[in-house]
This record gives C-alpha cells, sequence and structure tokens, in this order.
C-alpha cells in the first residue's frame, strides 16, 4: 500500500492512504484528500492506483494534473501526468506531500549519535 505524508516544516503533518483506484485532490470538500489553500484548484489533480499489467499484484501510482491554475509539480518539475516514485516529494499550491510507496521501502540502520568532546556538540556516523 502507499501514502501521501503532509510535509510542513520539514514535518510530517497527516498521513493519507491510498487504498482506493482513483484518489482526488483540490480545494473543493468533496475531494477524498480536502487542501485548504487559495492557490489549489477545487479539483487540482487526481493519483491512480494501476496494477502492473504484467503482474497484478504489484500496484504502480500515477499522478495527473486536472488542468489547474498553478500546476501540480513533482520534485520541483511541473507535470501533466506523472508515475510516482518512493520518496518523491509532490506540491500542489504551497502544500507539500511525500508519496510513500510501502512496498519499495527500505528501513536503514538508525544512525547512533555521538557526543563530541565539544561541549554541546554531537554528531552521527
Amino acid at each position: 500500500m502507499a501514502l501521501l505524508i503532509q510535509v510542513e516544516n520539514g514535518v510530517a503533518k497527516s498521513k493519507f492512504h491510498i487504498d482506493k483506484p482513483l484518489l482526488r485532490l483540490g480545494r473543493s470538500v468533496e475531494n477524498d484528500i480536502y487542501i485548504e489553500d487559495p492557490e489549489v484548484s477545487s479539483e487540482h489533480c487526481v493519483i491512480e492506483m494501476i496494477a502492473k499489467p504484467d503482474n497484478a499484484k504489484e500496484l504502480e501510482y500515477f499522478i495527473q494534473d486536472m488542468d489547474s491554475t498553478n500546476h501540480t509539480f513533482i520534485n520541483g518539475q511541473k507535470i501533466t501526468r506523472h508515475k510516482l516514485s518512493h520518496n518523491d516529494m509532490i506540491r500542489i499550491g504551497w502544500k507539500y506531500f511525500k508519496f510513500i510507496d510501502e512496498a519499495r521501502q527500505s528501513h536503514e540502520d538508525t544512525k547512533k549519535i555521538h557526543k563530541s568532546w565539544i561541549p554541546g556538540v554531537y554528531y552521527t556516523k
């Protein structure tokens, strides 16, 4: 399964599971994900979940801009339709969402914090 995590100033605010074939995002309350932002169009974009043609158990996710006024951006690039990849950053208006594909996610080892000889200075390795 995949999800969108709304990110604000580097902090995760809300998470939304992509659990149906078509997820609508926009400023209208009729959307699946309501985005309160005057720069977001009423029907801004959609995320589509599609089974891979060669393996129905694997899913692919596509985002499509719905001819919005201020466009949809993936990793800083304006798109009309785009295949989403794990960790893609989506910008809709001034709101940011991180796309997480749990099937592709790998968990790295937690980094250990070390205290340096300088008071109050720490580092990781």
